[in-house]
């Protein structure tokens, strides 16, 4: 049965996807995921894509232990807002 994610690569990515990821988000920005797949040369779908930058690649991401002052913010926001 063939459907549009026919013969798309799944599993663990590859130090050679990341680093053509990169260059396109590098080149055209975030935003138009439907594009990366084919204008990339990635063999993967546009979903895919989006959570491996937004994910593990971009940046922007903070990695590591939050700071006191941030734990402090998340518990008066929370005792504040509670689950919403």
């Amino acid at each position: 049965m063939e459907g549009p994610s026919a013969g798309l690569r799944k599993g663990a990515w590859t130090v050679e996807e990341d680093i053509l990821l990169t260059k396109y988000i590098e080149k055209h920005g975030e935003g138009n995921w439907h594009q990366v797949s084919s204008k990339s040369g990635l063999n993967r779908c546009r979903k895919s894509c989006r959570l491996r930058w937004v994910n593990y690649l971009n940046p922007n991401i903070k990695r590591g232990a939050f700071e006191d002052d941030e734990v402090d913010l998340v518990i008066r926001l929370h005792n504040l807002l509670g689950n919403k």
